[in-house]
């Protein structure tokens, strides 16, 4: 699957055909015939085009993980230990039957006592490896993730364990959806996995998460668009204070809009020409989306202080469309199906806004962002040609060909010097 390919790159989604790994971490077309890639002989996970294309990735990326992927080491922390577990620790001090009330906070940890994850890979019929040891320490025992996406993931997993555990509506009332998400979520953390194995930190890893997040998260806000209908056909209203299955929802958008970012960001880097007053810049999102993963360390937090952070502490706000004062209660999700008149929203996707329940201004709002969504994208179309092989931005301006392999660009002398010092 190809989103939002830009002209001469190809953004791969990691698929059962085998590839080259350094191809795939410069978004590079792969060979035509994969019969001439040779695997790394130690690890037997990863492949490779050509020989400086398997030199390279070593220097950049794998001998930080070879070792691990062979099994010849194990990585430190990389395995669940439930007495040194935060989450453990924190959902055995609270007790079985505290942990099962709405009112609590404590998310406890969904991973199971002698677990020991594995980086699962597509079975190439050849021999190749198609399970791994995880080859860097797990989030959950250090509490500090790879990227704000894996920190995302792990804590949508540990907000429907603690949905599980309270029998909260969300998770009852259609149980083939809520496991089906369960499902979806476990194997997104895995996708992540495979990316850090294939991907130079940085942007260049930001851009191919982005990728490989974006169908699997499309898929489970369908899901949840299906229990949605399900809870509103009952009248189901969650007035808990610290209502687990819309925060849930937040942060699947939240990774939504990840996979957004990594065009508006690069539109940024071309020039936006005439911005928009109410854009939200990709700074912007990034420094709220870290800030919401902030607050909620080993517990869930009260709607309203995730309302007060989205709305930078202010609830009392302007409608978008009628411009009457509103007090904010909800946030309104660009992909939400289900909305009640009575309720009064911030808007929480490109643009920044606030809005009443009225339908006229729901749809005001959302036709502004979808102009702006369209203009990102005549930009990117138009404007977006090539990436610097060496720090992922795109080229604003005259690119620079290394003279030498014919096939590197680069956006200044200084990137293809670095560049060279590392190979």
């Amino acid at each position: 699957m190809n989103e939002c390919e830009g002209p001469g790159k190809v953004s791969y989604v990691v698929s059962s055909d085998k590839f080259c790994a350094n191809c795939m971490n410069y978004e590079w077309q792969q060979p035509a015939d994969k019969n001439n890639l040779t695997r790394c002989t130690k690890c037997k996970c990863l492949y490779y085009c050509s020989k400086e294309c398997q030199v390279e990735h070593w220097e950049k990326v794998h001998k930080q993980h070879c070792k691990y992927l062979a099994e010849l080491k194990v990585k430190g922390q990389s395995r669940h230990d439930p007495l040194s577990c935060p989450g453990c620790k924190e959902e055995a001090e609270v007790g079985p039957v505290e942990m099962a009330k709405q009112d609590n906070p404590t998310l406890g940890c969904p991973l199971a006592t002698n677990y020991a994850p594995l980086v699962f890979l597509p079975d190439y019929g050849d021999g190749n490896k198609t399970s791994a040891p995880l080859p860097f320490k797990l989030g959950e025992m250090t509490r500090q993730f790879l990227t704000k996406a894996e920190h995302t993931v792990s804590l949508m997993m540990r907000i429907l364990y603690k949905m599980k555990m309270t029998k909260h509506a969300a998770w009852t009332i259609k149980p083939e959806a809520s496991l089906t998400i369960y499902r979806m979520v476990n194997v997104l953390r895995n996708n992540i996995w495979v990316v850090f194995i294939l991907a130079n930190p940085g942007q260049r890893l930001h851009d191919l998460l982005a990728a490989n997040m974006v169908l699997l998260v499309e898929q489970m806000i369908s899901c949840a668009n299906e229990i949605d209908e399900k809870l509103t056909a009952v009248q189901f209203l969650d007035q808990s204070l610290f209502r687990s299955w819309d925060m849930f929802k937040l942060l699947l958008d939240i990774a939504r809009q990840f996979t957004i970012d990594v065009i508006r960001k690069a539109v940024e880097s071309v020039g936006m020409g005439e911005d928009h007053q109410m854009r939200v810049t990709s700074s912007q999102f990034n420094g709220m989306w870290q800030e919401v993963l902030d607050s909620m360390p080993g517990h869930l937090i009260p709607y309203t202080d995730i309302l007060h952070i989205l709305c930078d502490g202010q609830l009392t706000q302007v409608c978008f469309g009628c411009a009457k004062q509103i007090t904010v209660s909800d946030v309104l999700l660009p992909t939400a199906k289900q909305l009640n008149p009575a309720v009064s929203y911030y808007y929480f996707g490109v643009i920044s806004a606030s809005v009443c329940g009225d339908a006229d201004c729901v749809a005001k709002v959302g036709q502004a962002a979808l102009a702006l969504v369209k203009s990102y994208m005549e930009i990117y179309l138009k404007s977006v040609n090539c990436k610097c092989d060496y720090c992922a931005l795109y080229i604003r301006g005259k690119s620079h060909r290394c003279s030498r392999c014919l096939t590197k660009v680069y956006c200044g002398e200084q990137c293809r010097k670095e560049d060279w010092a590392k190979v």
